[in-house]
């Protein structure tokens, strides 16, 4: 039976074997040479004739089949290389997209106060966990690789990096609409940006107009000469000053803290700002240490708009009622609006003023559900750059301020720039992120505030 069996399958490899020969030689008639047409002879035995000739017609078939099937994936191939060609193009786009939405953010903002949107957050941070990375600190943030991992890839996707490359503060500056957010952000913590007009500063010096003397018209006589009135124009001067510090980071962050890194570089570099731009505004004094910059107190003490305490009374408990009344007639009539001038205060006077109430006035002085305060009519801006309530001497030193700082130029140049660092810290193993802006202030009415001062002794 094996040997039977094994006969037929020498017969029927050894009929292939034929076939491809005869199949080869007819091609090569076909082709050109002159050659007699080959035909295969099979066996005498019938029944395996036709099983060798039933054989032959399905691998007849089957190779149809193939022939079939390979014109097919050839088919299938040019649709699915123009599949993987448009999934490139839809990728490139969506690449492009997310960098142009670095400088138009498309969509609503949608800002809590006291913070940055979670965008602006996770941009501040992913800019400075790349530059971590590009100057091999990444391991100064994240002791565990995964961790550094996620942070790198997060930082990309947020900035819009297809791939690893060195990374600089210049290789993205801050968007414009992130700028606008971290002003808003100043803002909310400070003073004069809030209520100051504002003026950009360009190359050199700019020239606001500043109020001078107004014309007065009066009656004319009949037929009578119109007699010219020139309105008295000057110009303030404001000049770029760079200010700025720098902010120390947490060493340990994970992926799920991102936002709240970014937040914290904000709201902390907002904070430091806005208290540097109100020690500027209200106490600049014209010396080195403001670069010759004259901000309100100073303006008040040369033009003579201040109120002083009487000899002796040093002290800021000895101001009264009457001395905050009398502020208020050394402005502009234009000033006493009750919609555009305020009392500028400490917030430790929240404590002494509600010692004005009398019998007679008793709602002089009124703390608001809000948290802000009425006094006498006019509401109170607190600010933390003048001097606090207390009971020690404090001689020729401004208590308070009163007018309106919208008649007041808060020039800027250019936005609020953000750069990192990893050699200013070198010697703490520390990263560092500077905050610089570059501002100026100047009057552009100078009976628009005035100051109340302690007796110099």
């Amino acid at each position: 039976m094996k040997r039977h069996v094994s006969n037929r399958l020498s017969l029927f490899f050894q009929v292939i074997a034929a076939f491809t020969l005869v199949t080869a030689y007819n091609m090569l008639a076909l082709g050109g040479l002159n050659t007699v047409p080959l035909a295969l002879g099979l066996t005498e035995d019938d029944d395996l004739n036709k099983e060798l000739k039933v054989s032959l017609s399905n691998l007849n078939k089957n190779f149809q089949k193939l022939t079939d099937v390979e014109k097919a994936v050839g088919t299938q191939g040019e649709a699915v290389k123009g599949l993987t060609t448009g999934l490139a193009e839809v990728q490139k786009t969506l690449v492009d997209l997310r960098k142009s939405g670095l400088d138009s953010y498309m969509g609503p903002r949608v800002r809590e106060p006291g913070k940055v949107t979670d965008s602006c957050a996770k941009w501040l941070a992913g800019q400075f966990i790349l530059h971590c990375e590009k100057s091999g600190k990444l391991e100064s943030l994240s002791s565990i690789p995964e961790q550094r991992s996620a942070l790198s890839a997060i930082a990309r996707q947020v900035l819009g990096l297809e791939a690893k490359a060195a990374v600089t503060t210049g290789d993205i500056p801050l968007p414009v609409q992130y700028s606008s957010e971290i002003k808003e952000l100043i803002s909310e913590f400070g003073v004069v940006r809030r209520k100051m007009a504002p003026y950009p500063i360009g190359m050199g010096t700019a020239k606001p107009p500043r109020f001078g003397t107004r014309p007065a018209f009066g009656s004319i006589a009949m037929s009578a000469a119109f007699a010219e009135k020139n309105p008295m124009i000057d110009f303030a001067s404001l000049d770029a000053h760079k200010i700025g510090g720098l902010v120390r980071l947490p060493r340990e962050i994970d992926e799920q803290s991102i936002v709240p890194i970014g937040q914290y570089l904000a709201r902390y570099g907002a904070t430091e700002f806005a208290r540097a731009e109100d020690t500027w505004g209200f106490l600049a004094d014209g010396t080195a240490t403001y670069e010759n910059v004259a901000g309100i107190v100073k303006t008040a003490r040369t033009n003579a708009k201040t109120v002083v305490l009487a000899a002796g009374k040093t002290k800021p408990s000895d101001s009264t009622l009457a001395d905050f009344r009398l502020l208020r007639t050394k402005v502009n009539k234009a000033a006493l609006s009750g919609t555009r001038s305020a009392y500028y205060l400490d917030t430790t006077w929240e404590a002494f003023l509600p010692s004005f109430r009398t019998d007679a006035e008793p709602l002089v002085y009124q703390r608001l559900p809000d948290g802000s305060a009425i006094l006498d009519g006019y509401p109170i801006v607190w600010t933390d750059v003048l001097t606090p309530y207390g009971t020690a001497a404090a001689a020729d030193q401004p208590l308070a301020v009163f007018g309106a700082l919208d008649f007041w130029w808060f020039g800027q140049h250019g936005s609020p720039r953000i750069d990192t660092s990893e050699h200013v810290f070198f010697a703490n193993d520390q990263l560092a992120v500077r905050f610089i802006e570059e501002i100026d202030f100047d009057y552009a009415a100078v009976d628009a505030t005035a100051a109340l001062i302690t007796a110099a002794a």
